[in-house]
């Protein structure tokens, strides 16, 4: 058989056709994965969390020998001055906040890399505004502005970590 008989049949063209557009569709595509293209540099890895590595603090360590040389059933011993306070418990002796005070209330934030880091926040009922770092909002500026909470700053100096507002609550 030689070519002509080959090509003489519909069915045998319609192959031969598939033939080369499958061939031209391989040369085609290896092309491609063989250009080399101009790889931009990769922007240096950082950490959304800035705290994610550090290590936590060390437990100290309790001396037993101290405890026990303390005797805590001694007739002589006395109690302390000040009432042991669980973490997070209110102190009956800080200075009570004005109620006149209206506090801020975050209502989200917005947390980016390259510094554009924003909050949604609220005062009483005043409309919702988006802050930033470095912006007055009443009576208080944005000190900085992380995931799930705001720092504020008082003209007085004194700072407060107000904690975002839950989902679903």
């Amino acid at each position: 058989m030689n070519v002509r008989e080959l090509t003489a049949s519909r069915t045998m063209r319609a192959a031969l056709a598939a033939l080369a557009i499958a061939l031209a569709t391989v040369a085609w595509t290896l092309a491609g994965a063989l250009r080399s293209h101009d790889v931009p540099d990769a922007a240096p890895n950082t950490l959304a969390i800035t705290g994610a590595l550090s290590t936590p603090p060390r437990v100290p360590i309790v001396s037993i020998r101290a405890a026990v040389d303390r005797d805590p059933f001694q007739d002589d011993r006395t109690a302390p001055t000040k009432r042991y306070r669980v973490p997070g418990e209110d102190d009956p002796d800080a200075t009570p906040v004005a109620s006149d005070v209206v506090l801020p209330v975050v209502l989200g934030t917005g947390v980016s890399l390259g510094g554009r880091s924003f909050a949604t926040c609220q005062l009483g009922t005043e409309r919702a505004a988006i802050v930033r770092v470095g912006d007055k909002f009443g009576e208080y500026t944005v000190k900085l502005i992380e995931r799930g909470h705001v720092v504020f700053t008082t003209k007085a100096g004194k700072q407060l970590d107000i904690p975002a507002l839950k989902s679903g609550s």
